[in-house]
This record gives C-alpha cells, structure tokens and sequence, in this order.
C-alpha cells in the first residue's frame, strides 16, 4: 500500500490495513509518522498489525533504531509533491497526544 501515516488515517483503518497485508503476504507502508510499539506484538489470532516497509522522511519523525529493526524495507522519501492549500504542514489541533508520542513531538493546542 502506498505510505498513508497513521493520522493521516486512523489508528483503526491504519492496523486494518496492515493486517490485511500481512493476511496477503504483501507489504504496507507506515508512511512517514512512525507506528506504536505495540504493533509489534502479534494479536491472540496472530494478526500482525506490524508496516513492513518503513518510510523514513527529511523530519524523521517517529524514527528510531527499535523502529526500524521490525521491518524488511526502508523507504526514504526524499520530495514531496506541491500540494494545494496547506501543503505538507500538520496544522497543530490534529496533534494529539497518541500522534505526539509516535512522532517524538508536543501535542498541539
């Protein structure tokens, strides 16, 4: 799947996605907001919630060593295309706590 960050998605559709993947023996993209620890534990149904494919870009947000050993690829984005409006900025209300902690970062206002 092409890199969607969870945020950008939801917590919920971003997992259903990987497992779905991962069910398929295919690879998701994290995009490039990092993922939650805990997806490294298998479900009790042993889904795996888990991004093969690690997307690392220019802000590295989310990225660690512990990160990137759970995958088999690394993305690296290096340009992102011109987009309309506010671009490629995360307006700060939709930095909630939970986006926060993935990206190392201050939740907004």
């Amino acid at each position: 799947t092409p890199g969607m960050s969870l945020g950008a998605l939801s917590p919920e559709a971003h997992g259903a996605l990987n497992i779905a993947m991962n069910r398929l023996g295919a690879r998701s993209v994290s995009g490039e907001g990092g993922e939650d620890r805990a997806r490294d534990t298998l479900h009790a149904n042993g889904d795996d919630e888990n991004s093969r494919v690690k997307q690392i870009a220019s802000g590295r947000f989310g990225v660690t060593a512990e990160y990137l050993h759970k995958c088999t690829e690394v993305e690296i984005k290096v340009a992102q295309g011109a987009k309309p409006g506010e671009g490629g900025q995360l307006p700060g209300f939709k930095v909630n706590a939970y986006i926060a902690k993935l990206r190392h970062a201050t939740p907004g206002p």
